[in-house]
């Protein structure tokens, strides 16, 4: 199994059983005035209601397929499930309706989080607990900011602070964080990082940082300095550090990195002045014209078999991203963007209100619900939170070898 093939880029969400239609009436109203939007936000978010389990998490390791990646048991898919939570618990407190299951299930979703977010590996080689360290830190992070649930603020912050040191534990020699370790498979993991996943947890330290959770200062530089380096001058990004000396493989080409751009781009905007706002213009922009080699990607069970080597499961993941990137331009770039934008995830609407782009054991319809909810109250997702900042500049540079 080479690295440049399984490259899951796996960033978890839920399924399970239907009960009785939730109408929320007026309440919705509040998320947008766009009635095409509203409308899909308020499926989607009555998806997420009925198939939230009694535990308050998201997700089954169910799967009728013969075809799956690769996951070890308990391990991945507790690490799958939580970070599934976390995704969903994001999305409904941004769609800002404060209708009553809804904030039962926001309530619910926390208290699984608080309770599960340090997840342990399942083995030396699989890492998909960086995604549930990641999504858990960023979800408490929003949580702590916006003052929900007031007593778990501490329960929330403890375990936040707790998740900065597991990310301190698993960053790689590169300076990212990646999900396989195909190296030596030791205990401070030895493997390359992926540079989406680095994006990945780089915003998630952002947001931390903003609740005054601070990440070592070394560590955070090292993840910077890792997504500087992968960058090539057209804007695209390296699948990982490890594939350096591979920049003109398809996956490393503009049209195979689309999806993963924008959140590389705001990882480094939000930090540094490496990455500018026409920059994120032109990623997202790159995303909107070149959309059809990713969106063929969509729904095939074999990662990286399409064009460039893109894989399905980026398709929801890097809409999300661009949509973050929107809230850091002016208005006649957002205004320009967002509609094509906001086309390319209404369409994708399935019938019972989920949207999915990637057959992931039973967890797919969650996190792409998630996602596209994400997306499309991105004039709300915690746009105060993630509003640059200007933070003193590091005492000392940091070097990689």
């Amino acid at each position: 199994m080479q690295k440049a093939i399984c490259l899951t880029a796996i960033v978890s969400v839920p399924f399970i059983l239907l009960s009785n239609s939730v109408v929320f009436g007026d309440e919705v109203i509040k998320t947008t005035a766009d009635p095409e939007v509203q409308e899909a936000v308020r499926k989607g978010v009555d998806f997420l209601l009925r198939t939230q389990h009694a535990d308050g998490c998201w997700g089954e390791s169910t799967t009728g397929r013969d075809y799956e990646v690769l996951a070890g048991v308990p391990g991945s898919h507790r690490a799958f499930r939580v970070a599934t939570t976390a995704l969903c618990v994001m999305a409904l407190k941004n769609t800002g309706i404060r209708q009553k299951s809804v904030q039962d299930a926001i309530r619910k979703g926390l208290k699984y989080i608080v309770q599960n977010a340090r997840v342990k590996r399942a083995n030396p080689m699989e890492l998909y607990n960086v995604w549930a360290f990641g999504y858990c830190l960023r979800c408490l992070s929003e949580a702590l900011f916006a003052g929900t649930c007031p007593d778990m603020q501490a329960p929330m912050r403890d375990t936040a602070e707790k998740l900065i040191d597991a990310l301190k534990l698993y960053q790689v020699p590169d300076g990212g964080w990646g999900y396989y370790d195909f190296e030596a498979g030791t205990y401070r993991p030895g493997g390359s990082s992926t540079t989406f996943t680095t994006g990945t947890i780089v915003i998630s330290l952002y947001a931390a940082k903003k609740v005054g959770i601070e990440p070592p200062e070394q560590m955070l530089q090292k993840a910077l300095l890792c997504l500087h380096r992968c960058r090539k001058e057209d804007g695209s990004y390296l699948y990982g550090w490890y594939m350096r000396y591979r920049p003109n493989h398809q996956v490393n080409k503009l049209k195979g990195s689309v999806c993963r751009t924008s959140c590389c781009h705001l990882a480094q905007y939000l930090f540094s002045d490496k990455v500018s706002c026409q920059d994120l213009v032109k990623g997202v922009q790159d995303l909107i014209e070149q959309n059809r080699f990713v969106d063929i990607a969509r729904k095939r069970p074999v990662p990286h078999e399409a064009w460039y080597a893109t894989s399905g499961y980026f398709y929801l993941y890097g809409h999300f991203y661009a949509s973050m990137a929107l809230q850091q331009l002016n208005q006649q770039d957002q205004q320009r963007l967002w509609p094509p934008l906001k086309q390319l995830i209404l369409r994708l609407q399935e019938p019972d209100g989920s949207w999915w782009d990637y057959p992931l054991y039973g967890y797919h319809k969650y996190y792409g619900t998630a996602y596209a909810l994400s997306t499309l109250c991105w004039n709300r997702y915690g746009k105060e939170l993630y509003l640059k900042h200007t933070w003193p500049a590091p005492q000392e540079a940091v070097q990689l070898n």
